[in-house]
């Protein structure tokens, strides 16, 4: 058994990321990449002496970037043509008794499964964490078909600890590749203990996991409203959206007058708490005149992602009785989720007039209101 509490964490970050379809460990959790999430809750214990991630080695630059915010000691071992070579190639550069294998594709591991795993290691020389199974489970190989007794049925999950030289031991004697490292302790004859742990702690696999990841995580929720209005005069262009459309008239003021988008990057700056528009880009402000909004929406973007908030959708309302913008909108969408680098799908403008009523019906100007939903 091991004598000291002392681990190292073997970051798994060798996968493929197929049925994703994109580098799952990239994806933003509540604005921070999935790795760094996966690693923040390690980087908090005292007994986490390192952290080892197996990864190709062509992403070891960007990798190291990213958890260069992390405390703990990061090393990186080249990833394996499988699971387990990744896996063992982090265990042969370990230096501590405990080694805990953790996917770097579980973002929402928690303080508690971490010390538990590790108090269930020194007791017991090795902890897999699994939850119990909620849904009965169907089992059928073509020929036959039954659904076993969920009550000794469990999801596997990670971290999985062990006695470093339990594992060296086990891997010394397996006979096959695994996909699972309490596997490779079955087949050499021994029975992992069972620590458990949390629902919460999922596998990003598919892109319905984002949006669950991102759920999970919703104690960092903000919501953000913003309003502006522009007077429209002549003499000026008119753009709306970042999309510039013939009209006699344009809206006045010290940038472009985009209304629009001056309403969206409120309602951002607002959600995330960071003030508004007229304190980050003052009207006072030589740099500022003529500017260009969309521009300006990349930086709120930009200041947003640096304060680790993620850019969940936007709706926005422009009320003006003309001119008729509904043929513009999809443009807007497109610049709009561009410049903020999240999908069109999440972005939502809406045109509607006031029926000749007030400043905006009497054709004087343009209001616009925006609302965001953030989290970080």
């Amino acid at each position: 058994m091991p004598r000291s509490a002392d681990s190292e964490v073997i970051l798994a970050c060798g996968g493929k990321s197929t049925r994703m379809g994109q580098n799952k460990l990239l994806v933003p959790i509540c604005g921070k990449p999935c790795i760094l999430r996966s690693c923040e809750a390690f980087d908090k214990i005292d007994e986490v002496r390192r952290i080892i991630v197996a990864a190709p080695k062509e992403l070891w630059r960007e990798y190291s970037e990213i958890l260069s915010p992390l405390r703990t000691p990061v090393t990186f071992v080249d990833a394996g043509a499988t699971r387990q070579e990744s896996v063992m190639n982090g265990v042969e550069e370990a230096k501590e008794e405990i080694i805990m294998i953790h996917d770097g594709a579980r973002p929402l591991i928690s303080r508690r499964t971490i010390l538990d795993s590790i108090a269930d290691t020194i007791k017991y020389g090795s902890s897999v964490v699994c939850v119990p199974c909620k849904d009965t489970i169907r089992y059928d190989d073509g020929c036959k078909a039954y659904s076993p007794d969920r009550k000794s049925l469990y999801a596997v999950q990670t971290p999985q600890s062990f006695s470093r030289r339990l594992y060296l031991y086990a891997a010394h004697m397996a006979d096959s590749d695994y996909t699972d490292d309490a596997q490779l302790l079955d087949s050499a004859g021994f029975k992992p203990h069972i620590t458990i742990g949390e629902y919460a702690n999922i596998k990003l696999t598919t892109p319905e996991d984002i949006i669950m990841a991102n759920s999970l995580s919703g104690s960092g929720m903000r919501i953000g409203h913003g309003y502006d209005v522009h007077r429209l005069v002549e003499g000026r262009r008119f753009i709306l959206g970042g999309v510039e459309i013939n009209y006699q008239r344009g809206l006045l003021g010290h940038s472009d007058a985009d209304v629009l988008t001056h309403a969206l990057m409120d309602s951002l700056l607002g959600a995330a708490a960071l003030g508004d528009i007229g304190k980050l880009f003052p009207d006072n402000d030589p740099e500022y005149e003529g500017a260009n909004s969309i521009r300006l929406l990349e930086r709120v973007a930009k200041l947003l992602a640096e304060k680790g908030y993620s850019i969940l959708n936007c709706d926005i309302t422009v009320i003006a009785q003309a001119p008729k913008l509904s043929p513009h909108i999809g443009s807007m969408r497109q610049r709009l989720s561009a410049a903020m680098g999240i999908p069109v799908e999440r972005v939502s403008v809406k045109a509607t007039t006031e029926e000749g009523l007030g400043f905006t019906g009497q054709k004087e100007g343009i209001a616009a209101h925006a609302v965001s939903l953030i989290c970080g």
